[in-house]
Formats: C-alpha cells, sequence, structure tokens
C-alpha cells in the first residue's frame, strides 16, 4: 500500500439549507461525502493526523481530514448523518462556552438552522442554544464514532483586538484556552492536543500559550500543504465552498502532492 506524501485537511463551517457566508447546502456536503467514499478515500481523525505531521504514523495515499469550525447545530442535522450513513468521521472544533446542555434534538425532523448572520445574532444575544450543539449531541456522534470534538476556544475571542496591554493579553488567551480544555476534560474525560484558531489568527505569543497549556496540533486557515515536514503549530486548510464534487476533487488532488499544492500556493500567493 502506498502512503501518504501529504494529507488534505478540509475545512467546512455550515452545512444549512439556508444560504449564507462559510456554507453548503445538504446536498452538496451529501455530494462531496459520497464523492470521497466512491473514491475510495480513508477519513482520518485527529490524532492520526498529528502523528503523521510528527513522523511516528503512516496514512494511506488517499487520506483527507474532514473538520468543521464553532459547532453549529446544522453540523449535527444535516452533516452526521450523512456521515454516518457512509461511513465516514469528522472532527468539530467547538466553541466551548457555546455548547449547551439539553436532550438530543431530531435528524429526522430537522429543527431550524438559521444562515451564519442570525447564528451570530442568536449567540451574541444569548440564545446560543438555538443555533449551536448540546453536549447530548456531540456525546451521540463521537459515540457512532461519526465525529470527534476539539477544541475552538471557550469563547472565539479574538483577543489581539480587544486587549491592547500584551501581558493582559496573553493572560486573557490562557484562561479562555485553559477553560475550552477543562470543559473538554469534564465532559469528554480526555485532555485535548488540538485547538483551532478562531478566524485563523495566532502570533507567537498565542503559539507559546497555547504550547504551555498542553495543545501540540494547532490549526490555521492557510491554505498550504501539509506534509511530515509541516510544524503541527502551523496547519493548513482548505475551505470548502458550495461547488461541486469535481471541483472539491481537485484540490484534493492538488493538496495531496507536495510538488502541486506548494506550486498552487506560491502562484496563489498563498504559500
Amino acid at each position: 500500500m502506498s502512503h501518504a506524501r501529504a494529507v488534505p485537511v478540509l475545512m467546512y463551517h455550515h452545512v444549512s439549507p439556508n444560504p449564507g457566508l462559510v456554507t453548503v447546502s445538504p446536498a452538496t456536503f451529501r455530494n462531496h461525502m459520497e464523492t470521497l467514499a466512491a473514491r475510495g478515500y480513508q477519513t482520518i481523525g485527529a490524532d492520526e493526523f498529528l502523528e503523521f505531521l510528527l513522523g511516528k504514523y503512516d496514512l494511506p495515499a488517499k487520506s483527507v481530514f474532514i473538520t468543521f469550525d464553532d459547532g453549529y447545530l446544522d453540523n449535527y442535522v444535516y452533516a452526521y448523518p450523512v456521515l454516518r450513513e457512509l461511513g465516514l468521521k469528522a472532527t468539530i472544533f467547538a466553541v466551548t462556552g457555546w455548547v449547551g446542555n439539553g436532550q438530543a434534538r431530531s435528524t429526522t425532523s430537522p429543527p431550524l438552522c438559521p444562515d451564519h448572520r442570525a447564528c451570530k445574532v442568536a449567540i451574541a444575544e444569548g440564545r446560543a442554544d438555538e443555533v449551536m450543539l448540546r453536549w447530548s449531541e456531540i456525546e451521540a456522534m463521537e459515540a457512532a464514532g461519526s465525529v470527534e470534538i476539539h477544541s475552538h476556544t471557550h469563547s472565539h475571542a479574538r483577543w489581539d483586538k480587544t486587549v491592547a496591554d500584551p501581558a493582559a493579553r496573553r493572560a486573557a488567551l490562557a484562561q479562555d484556552l485553559a477553560s475550552s480544555r477543562d470543559t473538554l476534560r469534564q465532559k469528554l474525560g480526555r485532555d485535548d492536543r488540538h485547538l483551532c484558531w478562531p478566524q485563523g489568527y495566532f502570533d507567537h505569543d498565542y503559539v507559546s500559550v497555547a504550547q504551555e497549556l498542553g495543545f501540540e496540533a494547532l490549526y490555521t486557515t492557510r491554505k498550504h500543504v501539509n506534509t511530515r515536514h509541516t510544524p503541527p503549530t502551523d496547519i493548513g486548510r482548505l475551505v470548502t465552498k458550495d461547488r461541486t464534487d469535481k471541483w472539491l476533487e481537485r484540490r484534493i488532488f492538488i493538496y495531496s502532492s507536495p510538488f502541486l499544492g506548494g506550486l498552487y500556493s506560491k502562484l496563489r500567493g498563498e504559500a
């Protein structure tokens, strides 16, 4: 069996019938996932991916890592059933402070899943439970082996925009990340090694704080190739779009090759 030289990391946010920013339709998502399954791609977990980057684990040549940001209810309603049906798996980077309690909602009689702007309004107004995941839903997805949950901080705050003093900003970030990690430990019983930066922002101080707290794999919104030479502190991801499976296949093909992916990134000024 040939082994992967580079692993594409896909980045989704919403899977919803209500179009908007960072959203793919349920039909597009099914099309993407059915194509991956039909073409023999293996969807991997976060720890497998990290061990690949560290040179400790070989992955099949046709490996892909599917990620979601924020932890919206529509991930459970529309994405999870498709993943479960096709035997695929994904990672959701959840904002732990936005995850609610209560009974898992129905995936057969779908609740309202608003567009991205409406979700932001609901969160700002203290109605996050209407649009975000609940712990019961996370537990169901993890138990099925279809989804695993990792950190997207506890508050999704951009401390670089709100705290001017570097020492105070570092302290605020440390508290935020510690709260997220503690919550995941309490709810899911594990110490998380994976952190996705809100809006992709990070700097040297951010990386230092995250590492001090035990995060090893740090996920960005930078579009670059991920090989065994990629620092786990600078993981690149590919933004998915509400476009055909052929579009997705081309991107995966390019970013599965260190040469093609590197050349493509340089030509587009993304390296």
